[in-house]
């Protein structure tokens, strides 16, 4: 199972579903599978740091992150309506939002204009968020009348939200409390996820890049923007690694459109990764910045969660020079952290618990 999911939204003829085709193409073809006319496809995060361990264990089994990619099926007559999806859109950790910088006519037969376009698209995001907070706000009054006991605390959080989204300000950029974070984890607001702008474009314009006022606009949102041409990624995508690099040197690219998205999307969700590494399996975990020892125990199991005494932790610079895990023991470098310890990017971890 993926440890991160990113869907897919766009206006009519934006390309979102040319983007999902060549982030999930392989050499062997396209990668994917379709439930309730929805498509999911597995792409692993390439990490030269896990490349380099497999070299040094030598593993049966080696695990790279994975993060999956859906392609929502309209279930409206536009893409754009998110208010019958939210219960499949609020699954996701993150959107990318396909925006068309191709051709001069957008998919409704008016003239381009890709800012509108991605506009318009977040905007509905906050428009549905907004519905959703009226409308439960209208049940704790009807709950109310009814002599039911509600939260306080909610009715003012949400009253506050509603006033911050009639303002069309996107919840991720309203200020909160983590008690007000965890109080908001049921709603599944679709305007509180990171978003990144996935700027659609036709081969020719690949050296101009992003659009100026395109750039300007996701500057001014604090959204970052990334280049992807969907044709020219999928040709790439079903080339083996000679090949693909022979390719990417002729078009002055030093990486496929996948990798730099699967970047960026790290960045947005603030995301590390630390290593569990033996000779059965070398594999990276994901986890958020500023998880501490005991929750990534759990994320590799509960009962190493529920049992944690230490996590023997090692640089992974450090046990690249060392070569062994036993080598930097006996140099000093491994170190034992206890629950509190914060995982940092690149730590290999041993956990030491009780069955």
């Amino acid at each position: 199972m993926s440890q991160l999911a990113i869907y897919l939204i766009g206006a009519p003829r934006a390309g979102k579903s040319a983007v999902f085709d060549a982030l999930t193409m392989t050499p062997e073809g396209p990668h994917f599978t379709t439930r309730s006319g929805h498509r999911y496809g597995a792409v692993k995060v390439p990490d030269a740091r896990l490349d380099a361990l497999r070299e040094i264990y030598r593993p049966k089994k080696y695990t790279p992150a994975e993060v999956t990619f859906v392609d929502p099926a309209s279930s409206g007559a536009s893409p754009t309506k998110f208010g019958e999806m939210t219960g499949l859109l609020g699954n996701a950790d993150a959107f990318a939002l396909v925006v068309q910088a191709f051709e001069t006519v957008d998919g409704e037969g008016r003239p381009l204009d890709a800012v509108a376009q991605a506009e318009s698209v977040l905007l509905e995001l906050i428009v549905t968020d907004l519905e959703k907070v009226e409308r439960r706000l209208e049940r704790i009054v009807q709950d109310r009348k009814r002599g039911q006991k509600t939260s306080e605390a909610e009715v003012k959080l949400l009253e506050r939200l509603r006033e911050e989204l009639g303002r069309d300000r996107a919840l991720r950029d309203v200020e909160l409390r983590e008690d007000e974070e965890k109080l908001l984890r049921t709603y599944q607001f679709l305007s509180q996820k990171p978003v990144l702008i996935v700027a659609n474009l036709a081969e020719e314009a690949l050296t101009t890049g992003v659009p100026a006022p395109l750039r300007a606009m996701a500057a001014a949102r604090r959204i970052e923007v990334l280049p992807f041409c969907a044709p020219l990624e999928a040709e790439i995508a079903r080339l083996d690694a000679a090949s693909q690099a022979d390719f990417l040197r002729d078009y002055g690219l030093t990486e496929p459109g996948r990798v730099r998205l699967l970047q960026s999307a790290y960045r947005a969700l603030r995301l590390i990764s630390f290593f569990t590494v033996g000779e059965d399996e070398v594999r990276a975990w994901p986890v958020h910045e500023g998880t501490n020892a005991l929750g990534a125990a759990g994320k590799i199991h509960s009962d190493i969660e529920r049992g944690f005494i230490r996590a023997e932790t090692v640089a992974y610079d450090t046990l690249l020079q060392s070569g062994s895990w036993s080598k930097c023991r006996e140099d000093g470098t491994l170190r034992l952290e206890g629950k509190e310890y914060l995982v940092r990017d690149g730590d290999v971890m041993h956990f030491r618990f009780n069955a």
